[in-house]
């Protein structure tokens, strides 16, 4: 349950206890008998224990349930009866109960509870016209009185309530809505090495082949496996295995030079792949090259590997082209280089053709010295 809410509550609560308090010296005043204000101590004491229980934080739901049915189906009905009717400001307070029912309940009970209540207030009202012996009977001063009395009450109160309240809850919204996106972000990141994961790559896949039917403007893939990297597991143990994970996702990072259009995830396990939009092949080899210079310049260990004696990686590269129409042809294709990649030596790039993906693994290699 909301803190704001359960705030909210105990405001309620605690106002209609004060009511029912000052009734109890207003009738003392007026010389009416001690008897009439038995159900007024009742409303009041049930009121402040609501209002302290609540504050206790235990079972909230099911106390705001408590005080909003006795509040809109007993205290209400109560006040209304034990009036002038409409020629009191009782049914000022009904404002409040609507207020307090619409802020705290939700859904189907929200509209249920609004349904009744308004049809009970105008029962209440028609018993006023047809049966007006059942309420009390005020000279126009006493009348004017009870208004002047009560009306500032009620609205002061809920001028207070709405200014004290109306910050709390668009904090609580701002702060549920930024929960909301914390995890949305963590579903589709990696909690390995801070990247994007293979749902999120699907996702962005999906939109740039969305743009790229729509506009024509070619975007391009990398697909990088880390070369022996179940060597390094078996040499280094899995705990340094993860670290060379981290390092090798920064490198990637470091490679890629346009934020918001170069992107890059984890596909799972050694392998990554790059989203690069608005780039052709050539322009992908490019960064595909960046990255193998910043992995070359990590010099991370790797005594176990066959291709040197630091870490290195196997690229495959693949622009989208009316035969790679759909994110598993795309993904297909590069991995296709990236196989190729790896059966020339490793620690190389190779580029699928653009114009037949039945060939996409007959691709060119770049050269290792800087393609």
């Amino acid at each position: 349950m909301s803190p704001v809410k359960a705030g909210f509550f105990i405001y309620f609560m605690v106002f209609f206890g004060l009511v029912s308090g000052f009734t109890i010296v207003a009738n003392l005043l007026i010389g009416l008998e001690f008897y009439l204000n038995y159900k007024w101590m009742g409303i009041s004491g049930v009121a402040f224990a609501l209002a302290y229980w609540a504050r206790r934080g235990r079972n909230l739901a099911l106390i705001h349930r408590i005080g909003i049915y006795l509040s809109a189906f007993v205290v209400f009905p109560v006040s209304w009866m034990a009036s002038a009717g409409l020629a009191s400001p009782a049914i000022t307070y009904a404002v409040l109960i609507v207020v307090m029912v619409n802020y705290l309940l939700t859904g189907r009970e929200r509209l249920a509870v609004n349904v009744i209540y308004i049809a009970q207030v105008l029962v209440l009202i028609s018993l006023y016209f047809f049966r007006p012996a059942l309420f009390a009977s005020l000279t126009p001063a006493e009348q004017y009185a009870d208004w002047m009395v009560n009306v500032p009450i009620v609205l002061g109160f809920l001028a207070l309530v709405l200014a004290r309240f109306e910050r709390a809850f668009e904090q609580e919204r701002l702060a549920n809505a930024r929960k909301a996106e914390e995890l949305r972000a963590l579903t589709v990141t990696d909690a390995l090495t801070g990247l994007a994961n293979r749902l999120a790559l699907h996702r962005e896949l999906t939109h740039a082949m969305a743009a790229y039917r729509r506009t024509g403007t070619p975007f391009s893939l990398i697909f990088l496996d880390v070369d022996a990297f179940k060597a390094y597991n078996d040499a280094y143990g899995h705990t340094r295995g993860d670290a060379c994970l981290r390092r090798v996702a920064d490198c990637i990072r470091s490679g890629l030079r346009r934020e918001g259009m170069d992107r890059a995830f984890r596909f799972g396990g050694e392998e990554f792949v790059v989203l690069l939009e608005a780039t052709d092949a050539a322009g992908a080899c490019r960064v595909a090259t960046h990255i193998r210079e910043a992995l070359q310049a990590a010099a991370i260990p790797h005594s176990a590997s066959p291709v040197g004696d630091t870490v290195t990686a196997s690229m495959g590269v693949a622009q989208v082209s009316p035969r790679l129409a759909t994110p598993d042809a795309m993904l297909a294709a590069a991995d296709a280089a990236l196989y190729q990649a790896k059966q020339t030596g490793r620690d190389s790039i190779v580029c699928a053709p653009v114009t037949d993906a039945s060939h996409a693994g007959n691709g060119y290699p770049v050269p290792a010295a800087g393609g």
